[in-house]
């Protein structure tokens, strides 16, 4: 009786130990960008996280607020956004050399929520709407290129990097935090991490 009591007291412990181990291991350690190592990208999660009303709210928040895009007062024509998103698109040196697919229909519902905004075009390869001008390279007929950063969090916070380029001194790259807030859904609420203006 007092060994079946010790074993059960042991097997407890170790259960408790180890759940105690899983809930730190996916909360602790974070990648550069403050997002956690154990987080899925958005178009991952099937507890109903909405990768498309997600990067509709960080696009909108982005091509609105002027301190971020570092263009007070201007209207782009057209929107040119990468049909990838890279984990590293809010690092001025990213190296951008594998990214995930953006689902067409998430385009295309980016593209519907965003009509009044300016006119989204998603492309494969940037050079499609660069030009250059005077040695400079800028965006075609008065627009933006985005590069928007893959969706790292949970169904209640996610970050997302976004990088937006118009000339050649003309650049900006930060993150922005976005909570799903109960009765609104998703919101951006501020930026976290380095915020990088050519």
């Amino acid at each position: 009786m007092l060994v079946i009591a010790i074993v059960a007291g042991l097997l407890a412990g170790t259960a408790a130990s180890t759940a105690g181990c899983a809930r730190n291991t996916l909360a602790s350690p974070t990648l550069a960008g403050g997002a956690p190592v154990g987080a899925a990208p958005a178009g991952d999660w099937s507890t109903g996280v909405k990768e498309a009303e997600v990067y509709v709210q960080v696009l909108r928040r982005y091509l609105s607020t002027p301190a971020d895009n570092s263009f007070p007062g201007q209207t782009f024509k057209t929107i040119y956004v990468l049909d990838q998103a890279y984990l590293d698109a809010g690092k001025p040196l990213g190296s951008q050399e594998r990214g995930t697919p953006i689902a067409s229909n998430t385009q295309h519902h980016i593209t519907a929520a965003l009509a009044g905004v300016g006119r989204v075009a998603f492309i494969a390869d940037r050079e499609t709407a660069i030009e250059k001008k005077d040695g400079c390279p800028q965006v075609r007929d008065g627009g933006i290129l985005i590069t928007l950063g893959t969706a790292m969090g949970d169904d209640h916070e996610v970050q997302v990097a976004i990088n937006g380029f118009v000339a050649c001194l003309g650049a900006t790259w930060l993150t922005y935090v976005v909570q799903n807030q109960r009765g609104t859904g998703w919101r951006v609420t501020g930026t976290t991490g380095p915020h990088a203006i050519s």
